[in-house]
């Protein structure tokens, strides 16, 4: 859903949203896409991460905020995130890489463009 001048509430169903590759990342990572603020770049997504996967160290231009759903990653000093955790990584601090020993999901929110 893209906010174009949105005056009401919208509810969605992500069961609904099909998954798709994140072009920009290896294979086995997958999004679907909730909010895109055409203004400010704001965007919510719902992240999966296939088992096996490996997100290599990378930054964004803007805030993130993770909640996690399902599963764990593992960070390179062996900290485990699992489901129920919140993280925030501020704009432009380096983090990963993460390891997914098994499936996970997340909520993602960029405060700005991801």
């Amino acid at each position: 859903m893209v906010n174009d001048g949105l005056k009401d509430v919208k509810i969605l169903d992500p069961e609904k949203i099909e998954w798709k590759p994140i072009e920009q990342y290896p294979k086995g990572a997958w999004s679907k896409m909730l909010y895109v603020d055409e203004k400010t770049g704001a965007t919510a997504m719902i992240v999966k991460f296939d088992k096996g996967f490996r997100e290599p160290p990378h930054t964004h231009p803007s805030n993130l905020h993770m909640i996690f759903l399902k599963g764990k990653l593992v960070d390179a000093k062996g900290n485990e995130i699992r489901a129920g955790m919140y993280v925030f990584v501020p704009a432009g601090v380096e983090h990963g890489p993460f390891d997914t020993p098994e499936e996970c999901i997340f909520f993602a929110y960029f405060d700005g463009p991801p």
